[in-house]
C-alpha cells in the first residue's frame, strides 16, 4: 500500500479530536480508534487529541491526552492549546461532536486557518445539545464554523458471541463499510 511514490503524495497530516477515547466507552472512542488505525496503516499521519488517562496503544499513531480530573476551565483550555498545536502541522482536522471538543476547536479555528471537519457521530452528545440553551449554542457555533460536516458512520463491528462465528458476508460487509466510509472521508479532505 505505501509502496508506491503515488500513494505517498496522498499521505496527510490529520488530527483526530474527541471527548472519549479507549478504554474509556461510548460512540466516539470505539470508532475513532478504528479509524486512527485503518488510516495509518494507508500510511497518513495521525495524531489523537482525546480527554483519556491510559490511552489503548496504535503502532504509528500519536495519542496526546488531557486529563478528566483537571477543572473544567483548565482542561477546555489544556484540550485547545493542544489541539492548535497539533492542528497548526497538520492538513486537516477531524473532530468528533461533543461541547468538550467543540468549544476548543470554535476558538481554535478563529487562529489557526486548517481544515476544520466535524463528525457527528455521537448521538447522545447531539440530542443533549438540543435540550439545553448553552449547548446548542455551542453545537450551532462548531457545525457553522466548521468547513464540511459529516454524519456517515461505518457499521458497527460485528459481535463475537462465544460458540458462533462471525460469517463471511457479515465480516466483507463490516469492512466495506469502513473501506466506504475511508474513501468518502479522503475525498472530502482533499476537495474540501
Amino acid at each position: 500500500k505505501q509502496g508506491n511514490s503515488y500513494d505517498k503524495l496522498l499521505a496527510m497530516k490529520i488530527v483526530l479530536a474527541t471527548p472519549l477515547y479507549p478504554p474509556d466507552i461510548g460512540e466516539p472512542a470505539a470508532y475513532v480508534k478504528e479509524l486512527a488505525k485503518r488510516l495509518a496503516e494507508e500510511g497518513h499521519s495521525i495524531t489523537i487529541v482525546a480527554y483519556t488517562r491510559l490511552p489503548e496503544k496504535i503502532t504509528g499513531v500519536r495519542i496526546i491526552s488531557i486529563s478528566k480530573h483537571a477543572l473544567l476551565p483548565l482542561r477546555l483550555a489544556a484540550f485547545m492549546k493542544n489541539m492548535i498545536s497539533a492542528g497548526r502541522a497538520a492538513d486537516v482536522i477531524y473532530a468528533e461532536n461533543g461541547p468538550s471538543v467543540e468549544l476548543p476547536m470554535i476558538v481554535a479555528t478563529f487562529l489557526i486557518r486548517t481544515l476544520f471537519i466535524l463528525h457527528i457521530g455521537d448521538t447522545l452528545a447531539y440530542e443533549r445539545a438540543e435540550k439545553n440553551i448553552f449547548l446548542r449554542y455551542i453545537k450551532r457555533a462548531a457545525i457553522k464554523r466548521a468547513h464540511a460536516t459529516v454524519t456517515d458512520t461505518p457499521l458497527k463491528r460485528p459481535e463475537i458471541l462465544p460458540f458462533h462465528s462471525i460469517s463471511a458476508t457479515e465480516k466483507n460487509t463490516y469492512e466495506e463499510s469502513w473501506k466506504a466510509h475511508i474513501r468518502s472521508l479522503m475525498e472530502l479532505f482533499t476537495h474540501v
